[in-house]
């Protein structure tokens, strides 16, 4: 509105920073979802929608509020094929939630408190945005930067689900019955030389789990055009308190590596499971190297090998370029796997991937994307078959 109409512009201009700095956006979203399972069922929606997006400027630099509604309304949703996580589930309804509503104190970069319903990112907490409207929390959290390390630590109670209207309990999104409990998260980021990155998180889940992830990862540049990204990563789940998803203790170590030269990218990874159980991720998506459209290769005992290729048509190493129009294919496998309770031997699993994603240049804020996969897990002749198409549009309005 400022660019196209001066006359707004200057009137806000004239506000003071609360009103004048104030962040409107609309973000449009449509999502086809279709998987035809190896068991002979299936899942298929077509929904539209969105959300509309607020955050204030800042009130003598020191609060600030904002708030976010989400919108999911199935054009096509099939009652016998449900499950795609597009719409609410069971019953394939439209999810109408104001998901983010929040209050936030600050001073300098130094500290950062925010209250209310909130979006939350940090590594086995995060918004899982790969449906038509994320993850988000109710809970606070205070975050802060201090030269080369930035940390973040808080308390949530409840999560909405990507395919819910309702907030809920953290233990019972995790599974656990009885008495809802929330978890508790502490985390540092350090960068503590150029191209070096350390991160190390706490999640503890009052009375079922808690989880320790670390990770580093560096990258060397070599010319403007050629670097190398490498990377390690470790997890560990452990049981506590009243133990309401059982006694366990599992574990999840992986490496990844890619060379990115020119638009180019070609990276392998590796992950390996504890055998004592699966690795959960009920808050959010798991952050591993080999979590693929469908699977994520990080259960009970398994080893998973992956490989991926990816090309930027904006890059120099064809003859022409096309900005804006990406293409990824990955491949993993994952061996070994055992039944964590009965400790029987389970089949491998095979999945591959297609990604094409075109973010259009002349239109700012529209993309396209559609994926693709195929996932082998024992049934031979049945494969998984998984494929989305997915239309989004942001407009920025203040």
């Amino acid at each position: 509105l400022e660019t196209s109409f001066p006359a707004v512009q200057d009137a806000m201009s004239k506000l003071p920073p609360f009103f004048r700095d104030t962040d409107l956006n609309v973000h449009f979203r449509t999502f086809y979802f279709n998987r035809q399972s190896d068991d002979n069922t299936a899942q298929e929606t077509w929904a539209m929608g969105g959300w509309i997006q607020y955050a204030s400027g800042w009130l003598l630099d020191t609060f600030a509020m904002g708030a976010t509604y989400y919108l999911s309304v199935p054009l096509y949703a099939p009652a016998d094929s449900p499950g795609s996580l597009l719409v609410t589930n069971p019953g394939q309804g439209t999810i109408s939630v104001v998901g983010e509503a929040w209050g936030a104190f600050r001073y300098k970069e130094y500290a950062l408190l925010r209250g209310g319903r909130i979006k939350v990112d940090d590594g086995y907490i995060n918004p899982q945005d790969n449906r038509m409207v994320p993850n988000t929390f109710e809970g606070i959290t205070l975050s802060g930067k201090l030269d080369w390390i930035r940390y973040d630590a808080g308390y949530l109670w409840t999560i909405k689900p990507r395919d819910s209207n309702d907030f809920i309990s953290m233990s019972q999104q995790a599974g656990a019955g009885g008495k809802g409990e929330g978890v508790a998260l502490g985390s540092l980021a350090l960068t503590p030389i150029k191209d070096l990155q350390v991160y190390l998180g706490n999640y503890y889940g009052l009375d079922i789990f808690n989880q320790t992830f670390l990770k580093g990862e560096y990258t060397y540049q070599f010319t403007k055009d050629l670097k190398v990204q490498a990377g390690l990563q470790f997890t560990s789940q452990k049981s506590v308190g009243e133990e309401r998803l059982g006694d366990f203790w599992t574990w999840n170590v992986g490496a990844g590596a890619r060379v990115v030269w020119s638009g180019l990218q070609l990276g392998a990874a590796m992950h390996f499971t504890g055998a004592d159980d699966n690795i959960r991720s009920p808050w959010g998506t798991w952050p591993g190297y080999l979590s693929m459209q469908v699977t994520d290769f990080d259960r009970a005992n398994e080893k998973a090998f992956g490989i991926g290729l990816k090309y930027d048509f904006g890059g120099s190493l064809l003859p022409f370029a096309l900005p804006g129009f990406s293409t990824k294919l990955s491949f993993a496998a994952g061996y070994d796997r055992e039944n964590p309770t009965t400790g029987a031997k389970l089949a491998n699993t095979y999945e591959g991937d297609l990604d094409i994603i075109y973010d259009i240049p002349t239109v700012k804020g529209l993309s396209f994307r559609f994926r693709n996969a195929y996932v082998g897990r024992g049934n031979p002749g049945n494969p998984l078959m998984d494929f989305r198409i997915i239309v989004n549009y942001e407009l920025d309005l203040l």
